[in-house]
């Protein structure tokens, strides 16, 4: 379950999200809290509004009384348990009881950390780094803490920053085995930071004008941290470069100004040095030949954002027509990366492509990873031809492999409620959203849906 942007989060989360704001900027602090909360559930990997309601539970954090940070305090002992225990059965919902501590300690260590591991476990690495962050200000020292900090790094895709916390980990701990054998396993996962992960939030600039009186303090030093990192990110270029002179051949070296490039958006010095590792390398590596579509997806990204209204939209048709060639493209030279060919599927589905679409999704399904994604696209795909008896057939197959409640699991119960209305089936319709109801009534339009129905009934 991707991390998403305010601009791919569904309608009714990005509308509470906008509502969280205003009342934030009013003081209205409790009705943020809800709104926020509200939004999350529909879209647990909306990432700026789980940073939105973590200013406003630092916010209110601010005005409590000694009497009710200790309270604070208990509360987290108490839900501690509940989260551990979510945390091996459904990490989105560990993430809920995460949040729970936070709203009344946003500065709890334990807090944070079971937000960091269940952010891990659901794949929301910006989550996780988010609440590492926390964690590291106040346990900076703590060896296990900090090989996890790197970790979460790395699955940001910021190795620089990871390979330079690790090697001062190194120095503070010096002949210890285990610091050393993670040091060497940090750089073996190197590919777990390529591929897929957004670095930066659409819309941000935006949030942040937003919030600029409210958390002027808190959003400052926000940007200092970016700025230091790039900051940092430059200096290690430089050297870098300066050790490449000495070591043309070192790949290491080379990935890593490739990936420290792009960082600072030099787009085009990250893709020369990674078509200078593949000249180097003796085999193809997909990660790097995806690292370079990535970047100069993120290069049309830069330059949409500088352009003007009509410039920016012909900058956004060309970026999709690079994408779905490129991704085509990789995907026939790598048939064995099904991820790529769930991607590819995903775009041919955009494109209205729905027969390629089909094909993709049924051969990405031999990705245990991607096996319930793409049963779900498929039924979409089937859905959109007018087979409904097909899609209604492929979605039942993925919520049987579905065991727990989750995003992904209401938004199977409601495609197929979808389609058995569009069948006629009302009564097996209705029971599908009944399901919905009865755990989220916020979860787009099923309120609707199910009350309609009773009122229907007399």
């Amino acid at each position: 379950m991707p991390e998403k942007s305010r601009k791919e989060v569904q309608p009714q989360a990005r509308e509470c999200f906008s509502k969280g704001l205003v009342a934030l900027r009013k003081d209205n602090l409790e009705y943020a809290t809800k709104l926020f909360e509200q939004a999350l559930r529909l879209e647990p990997g909306f990432f700026e509004c789980r940073e939105a309601l973590r200013l406003n539970q630092f916010k209110r954090a601010g005005k409590r009384s000694g009497f009710f940070r200790m309270f604070g305090k208990t509360t987290a002992s108490s839900l501690l348990p509940k989260g551990q225990l979510r945390l091996k059965k459904n990490p989105v919902e560990a993430i809920e009881v995460a949040e729970q501590i936070l709203n009344d300690d946003p500065y709890s260590v334990m807090g944070n950390k079971l937000l960091a591991d269940a952010a891990a476990a659901a794949d929301f690495p910006r989550t996780a780094l988010f609440a590492w962050d926390l964690v590291m200000k106040h346990q900076s020292g703590d060896k296990a803490n900090t090989m996890k900090y790197c970790q979460a790094l790395v699955n940001n895709g910021d190795v620089a920053k990871a390979e330079e916390t690790c090697a001062a980990l190194a120095k503070a701990h010096p002949g210890d085995q285990e610091v050393q054998q993670f040091s060497k396993n940090l750089t073996a996962s190197r590919t777990l930071s390529e591929g897929g992960y957004d670095k930066v939030a659409s819309g941000e600039a935006g949030y942040r004008a937003v919030l600029k009186d409210e958390a002027e303090a808190v959003l400052l030093e926000q940007e200092n941290r970016r700025s230091e990192q790039e900051s940092t990110a430059e200096n290690l270029i430089r050297e870098y470069e300066e050790r490449l002179r000495d070591e043309p051949n070192n790949l290491k070296l080379i990935r890593s100004l490739a990936e420290l490039h792009c960082r600072v958006k030099n787009h085009d010095q990250s893709v020369e040095y990674y078509e200078r590792f593949n000249k180097i390398n003796l085999r193809s590596d997909a990660a790097v030949d995806r690292a370079i579509v990535d970047t100069k997806l993120q290069q049309y990204d830069w330059r949409i954002e500088q352009a003007g209204e009509s410039e920016a939209r012909g900058l956004s048709a060309e970026r999709k027509a690079f994408e779905m060639v490129q991704i085509q493209r990789l995907s026939d030279t790598y048939p064995s990366d099904l991820s790529l060919r769930y991607d590819l599927g995903v775009l041919q589905l955009e494109a209205g492509e729905t027969t390629l679409a089909i094909q993709s999704f049924q051969r990405a399904q031999a990705n245990p990873h991607r096996e319930i994604a793409s049963l779900m696209q498929i039924g979409r795909c089937f859905a959109k031809r007018g087979m409904n008896d097909m899609a209604a057939n492929t979605l039942q197959k993925a919520l049987e492999k579905k065991e727990v409640m989750d995003d992904e699991k209401m938004d199977l119960h409601y495609q197929l409620g979808y389609v058995l209305n569009s069948m006629g089936r009302t009564e097996e319709s209705v029971d599908q959203f009944k399901i919905i109801y009865e755990r989220d009534i916020g979860y787009r339009d099923v309120a609707d849906r199910v009350d309609a129905y009773y009122a229907s009934l007399g």
